[in-house]
């Protein structure tokens, strides 16, 4: 007996597009050097150090 693949609905399709993108997202993110991604978090202090 063969089974039927079951067809995607509008909903489950826009999901799993959804869920792509936020996948390429993080992964771009982390393809940056450490000191591009945790800029924001970062404060240069006077004698050339840094603190999160």
């Amino acid at each position: 007996m063969k089974k039927k693949k079951a067809e995607l609905t509008p909903g489950d399709a826009l999901k799993r597009e959804s869920e792509r993108i936020l996948v390429e997202q993080i992964r771009r993110q982390l393809a940056l050097p450490p000191n591009k991604r945790t800029n924001f978090l970062r404060v240069r202090l006077p004698n050339g150090g840094t603190s999160l």
